[in-house]
């Protein structure tokens, strides 16, 4: 990991970055603190790195898919990773969206940037699955770096709707929403930061969980703000959900995002579930509908609202009670996460995804390598999506000098406190998760009309993570033959009350649609 000294003809060019002038009867001064300086560097290089934290388990880092194994393009790399035979998921198989580190196992993050790159470290998330009896099979296909919902700018190409190959399946984790549908993957996991799990649940017709912000340790994930990154379970089943959410979930030490972190009983939250909704209060949020009095709506924009509101009247006849809620922020909390997300990633990009005062935080320096020697190299391969942010993001910082990720900052309380007072009306806040159903994928189209869309479906699940609530998208609703998602909420650390509100929906009525290619 070493680094050459300083020369002293470069001294001014770096005074000049860090925006002051250096004269030339300072240089001799400066150099010989900055050779003095070096001492330190050099002392550091010599101490003995802590050994990378991975699970005693057999690793065979597999091969990628064969034509004809891989319809929907969900897999980037099958493998195979088991550390015990027992355990609470003994005998679950699962895939792991591939900006999740497995040790010995390669990881693109949906690119090709930092190719060839493998992990010396499990992710907490991995360390967990693999102790409780875990096998892991698959990493998952990806929008690249994570910076999409269309499903279609992935360095290995789109990734497809099971319900119809020529649409997508949403993202950024479309694979792991897609990949439910093979017979040898039994649960995924999925990271969101402004509807990337629900999303693709929403269009694959799959559950798809973001937790409260920090109940699940984001250590080992490809993060973007340390303030919006969320990682969660995508399943066919309350039942696996839960169960993977007791195995996952809670505080861990090395997690600079967790503050205090309660332990959750999901399996008994939704073991307990009863058969009706009597005395539950649910909250369609008139913001979380107002989409549909927009211009130029996308196909299936109309469908979408009518079918979620069917699936309210099937929750009516359960037994719960229905009422109209307002959280005004609402339509303004995409932007103030947008805008904050661009310049929290742009400065991580920056630093090349090490976080700076983020004390006891584990952190990667071979990855911080392989990013900021990937992107000198190939940084012409980032994806529109992430270039526009990027680009957007040191023009902002030029010139507002990050103003406006710190007023974003100081929003994000008051619009949390919005959510946080419709809940002393209702139980859970519903509206649906996408605002319309999976769109024809187009790889033709114009990278503008790619990276627009891209982002068009997801101005209810981006406020939630600004605001941090747990968010189940369940596909309780179809249009078109087509799955629709109906997005539930709740308030903070509830997340095994949204689960159970789940359970008792499935005891009653199928998951939509029915058929198709669903195990």
């Amino acid at each position: 990991m070493g680094v050459r000294r300083l020369r002293k003809e470069e001294l001014a060019t770096y005074a000049k970055l860090a925006n002051w002038n250096l004269a030339d009867s300072e240089v001799d001064e400066y150099f010989a603190m900055t050779e003095a300086m070096f001492d330190s560097v050099d002392q550091l290089d010599g101490q003995p790195s802590p050994p990378p934290p991975r699970v005693d388990a057999k690793r065979d880092p597999g091969r990628v898919p064969t034509a004809g194994e891989d319809p929907y393009n969900a897999v980037i790399r099958w493998c195979n990773v088991k550390a015990r035979s027992g355990g609470k998921l003994a005998g679950k198989r699962f895939g792991i969206k591939d900006n999740v580190a497995i040790a010995g196992i390669p990881m693109t993050f949906g690119s090709n940037v930092i190719q060839p790159y493998v992990s010396e470290a499990d992710s907490i998330v991995t360390e967990r699955l693999l102790n409780a009896g875990a096998e892991l099979v698959a990493k998952l296909n990806l929008e690249s770096w994570a910076w999409s919902g269309g499903g279609e700018t992935s360095w290995f190409g789109p990734i497809l709707n099971p319900w119809d190959t020529t649409r997508t399946a949403s993202g950024s984790s479309g694979g792991s929403g897609a990949a439910l549908f093979y017979d040898g993957i039994d649960i995924t996991i999925g990271t969101d930061q402004g509807g990337s799990i629900r999303l693709p649940a929403a269009w694959c017709g799959v559950l798809g969980l973001k937790p409260t912000h920090s109940l699940i340790p984001y250590v080992g994930i490809g993060a973007m703000d340390g303030n919006y990154d969320h990682a969660g379970p995508m399943t066919l089943n309350v039942e696996d959900m839960a169960l993977t959410m007791d195995v996952i979930s809670g505080k861990h030490p090395d997690d600079f995002r967790q503050d205090v972190v309660p332990k959750l009983r999901f399996m008994d939250a939704v073991a307990s579930a009863p058969k009706r909704m009597d005395g539950i209060t649910i909250g369609l949020l008139k913001e979380g509908f107002s989409f549909i009095d927009l211009p130029n709506q996308p196909e299936g924009t109309r469908e979408t609202y009518d079918a979620v509101l069917e699936a309210v009247e099937r929750m009516k006849a359960l037994g719960a009670t229905v009422k109209e809620v307002s959280v005004p922020s609402h339509l303004t909390g995409s932007a103030m996460m947008f805008m904050a997300l661009m310049m929290g990633n742009t400065q991580l990009l920056r630093d090349n995804g090490v976080y700076y005062h983020a004390r006891g935080a584990r952190q990667s320096p071979e990855l911080a390598i392989a990013i900021g020697k990937g992107l000198k190299a190939h940084g012409d391969h980032l994806p529109p999506t992430l270039k526009l942010i990027s680009m957007l993001g040191e023009y902002l910082k030029e010139h507002d000098f990050g103003a406006h990720y710190a007023k974003a900052m100081n929003l994000a309380p008051g619009h949390r406190a919005q959510y946080d007072a419709a809940f002393e009306e209702c139980d859970f806040i519903v509206m649906p998760t996408a605002t319309h159903y999976a769109h024809v994928s187009n790889p033709d189209a114009p990278i503008s009309e790619k990276v627009l869309r891209g982002w068009g479906m997801l101005s209810n699940t981006a406020p939630i993570n600004a605001s941090g609530h747990p968010s189940l998208s369940m596909p309780a609703a179809e249009a078109n033959g087509l799955p629709v998602g109906v997005l539930v909420t709740g308030p903070t650390f509830a997340d095994a009350e949204v689960l159970r509100f789940a359970r008792i929906y499935e005891q009653n009525y199928p998951w939509l649609p029915q058929g198709g290619p669903r195990k």
